[in-house]
C-alpha cells in the first residue's frame, strides 16, 4: 500500500490535485504517522480507481473546507460515497487561488491577511477540531479545499504545529504546493534548489514568506499553535484526540 507514497509526502493519485501525506515529519515524539491525515486540492475529477486507492490508503473521512458558493456537496465525490463520512465546514468563502477572483495587486500581504482572517474565525476552528477529534483510531482523514493551497494549507499548519513539527518543515509542507521538493528544500536549506533553473522561484519564495509570517504571528500572539487553539476555546479533549491521532504524544 505504501507504494503510493512518493518523495516529499506526495501520493500517486494521478486524477487528483496536490494530494499529500502529513505523515513522516519529525516531532518530539517521533515522526508523524502515515495514514492519519491527507491534504488535497480539488477532488472533483478523482477517478473511480483513485477513489479506491485512497480508500485502500485508509481514507474514510473527508473534511471539505470550501464555501457554500463552491457547491461542495455537488462537486466532491466523497459526499456521495456510502463508505466515506463527508463533512463541509467552510473555512473561508472563496478560493483565494482562483485567477478570476484574484485582486489586481495580489501579494503576500493580501494572502497573509486572508489567512489570519480564517484564524480569527474561532467558532469555525472549534467545529473543525471537533470533527477531526471524532476520527477512529485507524482512520485516515482527508481534508481539502479547491486548490489545496490556502485553506488546506492553513489547517495543515495548525495540525503540524500542534504536533510540534519544526517551523522549517511547516513552511516546507506549505511550499510543496508551489514547486518541486528539491527546489523547496534547496531554498529552505540554502543548498541550491533554484541554481539549475532558468527562472528565479519568486512565487515559491513569496509563498514561503507568507506562511512564515502567519505562523510567526500565531506564535508571537499565543506562544504556540497549542496556545492558539486553547485561546479559541477548543476543548482539551479535542486537542488531545487530534494530536494523538497524528503522533504518539
Amino acid at each position: 500500500m505504501d507504494e503510493l507514497l512518493e518523495q516529499g509526502h506526495v501520493l500517486r493519485i494521478q486524477s487528483g490535485h496536490n494530494v499529500r501525506e502529513l505523515g513522516g515529519y519529525d516531532t518530539p515524539w517521533g515522526p508523524t504517522r502515515l495514514h492519519r491525515f491527507v491534504r488535497s486540492g480539488s477532488t472533483r475529477l478523482l477517478s473511480a480507481d483513485d477513489l479506491e486507492r485512497l480508500r485502500t490508503w485508509g481514507v474514510h473521512t473527508v473534511l471539505d473546507l470550501r464555501g457554500i458558493g463552491e457547491t461542495p456537496a455537488v462537486t466532491c465525490p466523497f459526499a456521495k460515497l456510502d463508505w466515506a463520512r463527508w463533512e463541509n465546514i467552510p473555512l473561508y468563502d472563496r478560493d483565494l487561488s482562483a485567477p478570476a477572483m484574484a485582486p489586481i495587486h495580489a501579494d503576500g500581504a493580501f494572502l497573509a491577511t486572508s489567512y489570519l482572517t480564517m484564524l480569527r474565525s474561532e467558532s469555525c476552528i472549534r467545529r473543525v477540531f471537533a470533527f477531526l477529534a471524532q476520527a477512529e483510531p485507524d482512520d485516515c482523514m482527508l481534508f481539502h479545499c479547491a486548490a489545496g493551497m490556502d485553506r488546506t494549507g492553513v489547517l495543515s499548519m495548525l495540525l503540524l504545529g500542534l504536533a510540534e513539527v519544526s517551523r522549517r518543515d511547516i513552511i516546507a509542507d506549505y511550499a510543496y504546493s508551489f514547486d518541486t521538493v528539491s527546489v523547496v528544500d534547496g531554498l529552505l536549506d540554502g543548498t541550491g534548489g533554484a541554481a539549475d533553473e532558468a527562472m528565479p522561484h519568486d512565487r515559491v519564495i513569496s509563498r514561503m514568506q507568507t506562511i512564515a509570517n502567519v505562523y510567526d504571528t500565531v506564535v508571537a500572539a499565543h506562544g504556540s499553535v497549542l496556545g492558539y487553539l486553547e485561546n479559541c476555546q477548543v476543548p482539551d479533549t479535542d486537542i488531545d484526540a487530534v494530536r494523538a491521532h497524528l503522533v504518539d504524544a
